[in-house]
């Protein structure tokens, strides 16, 4: 059944059916001489003009080539260009990806987390404000075909406001090493340079390849974790981006024996995990480039159980750069393994 403008008729099933053709969903029936209409699935949307299937551009946004539907991090289904042409990085790792991958932005966020050579790249690009809060009118009035977010909540409160002028959000979370390759592959397809993302992948991967390699047969060392922020320690399990790449490298996270939990990160208490004896304790820091400014070392010199660990009597503690682990590392995943293999099996104290 469907509805009229004065009855409930039949559904003609004699009538063409006009389908979606990103998700082949049905979306009516019959022969129109001109119109516009919008995917309930997939949100896609087309015009059909005198028996012509063309895309639509709402908000001036889908202009680069035909759209394709992607699936983000936050598992929206989002319909972007199939080559954006105007692109917007909302933060560090979206931006390194997206270049790494041959891309280019007219817009970018302003943060400090961007390794030198990156930062002076994009020097005089355009900002959009601090990752955490960028500014709306700004970001609209630079007209994106294509904004590149972060799976967090302030920007699930951004999209929805871009998205209603007409401008598509990618929601990213890169919490594991795969994500990762997986966003550059995707990047390297929208950029039009899929060989340059695949050979960026290949880079990465033989650089992890290569340290298993060379640490094939060690003893795997017993690791602890810890991530330092405003409001106290917290403890890394492998579900965490730092975690995944330690047991990606041979390392056994104490915080996995001690707590059977599908988390990323649980806050830290000393009396659980001193009797594991880690080998090795990494800590990651937000705010502190040295790790004697730290309330970790604080600890570490007043508390006496300290002591009587392995790693601490070894001098097994070492801060992980600022630039590669406080945020996610991004294209330079492979100097990322690279330090924390250092660390894992050969050691330098910082």
């Amino acid at each position: 059944m469907m509805a009229g403008y004065e009855k409930v008729r039949e559904l003609r099933g004699d009538l063409p059916a006009i389908r979606c053709t990103n998700c082949n969903r049905l979306l009516y029936r019959g022969v129109a001489q001109t119109i516009e209409i919008k995917c309930p699935k997939c949100g896609v949307v087309q015009l059909f003009k005198g028996g012509e299937r063309r895309w639509s551009k709402p908000g001036g946004a889908l202009f680069g080539g035909v759209p394709r539907v992607v699936t983000d991090s936050a598992g929206r289904m989002v319909a972007i260009p199939g080559r954006p042409e105007r692109v917007i990085a909302l933060n560090a790792s979206n931006l390194g990806l997206y270049y790494a991958s041959g891309g280019n932005v007219v817009g970018r966020a302003s943060t400090n987390m961007l390794p030198p050579d990156m930062a002076e790249q994009v020097r005089s690009i355009p900002t959009v404000g601090m990752p955490p809060c960028p500014d709306v009118a700004r970001i609209i009035a630079m007209k994106p075909d294509l904004v590149l977010g972060m799976h967090a909540p302030m920007h699930h409160s951004l999209a929805a406001v871009l998205e209603k002028t007409g401008i598509p959000v990618l929601l990213q979370a890169l919490e594991h090493y795969t994500d990762v390759l997986r966003i550059l592959r995707l990047y390297g397809e929208l950029s039009g340079n899929p060989e340059r993302a695949a050979g960026k992948i290949e880079e990465i991967e033989t650089r992890r390849r290569e340290l298993v390699r060379q640490h094939w047969g060690n003893p795997s060392p017993k690791v602890l974790i810890l991530w330092e922020i405003a409001d106290g320690l917290y403890t890394a399990l492998s579900h965490s981006f730092v975690g995944d790449l330690v047991k990606r490298l041979g390392g056994v996270n104490v915080a996995d024996i001690a707590i059977d939990e599908n988390l990323s990160y649980v806050p830290f208490r000393l009396e659980a995990f001193a009797s594991f004896q880690p080998d090795v304790i990494l800590l990651v820091n937000h705010g502190v480039e040295s790790v004697t400014g730290t309330r970790f070392y604080q600890e570490l010199t007043e508390q006496p159980a300290w002591q009587q660990l392995n790693a601490v009597r070894q001098q097994a503690v070492y801060q992980l750069p600022f630039h590669l682990f406080a945020v996610n590392p991004g294209p330079q995943l492979g100097d990322a393994l690279g330090v924390l293999a250092d660390f894992l099996y050969k050691g330098h104290v910082l």
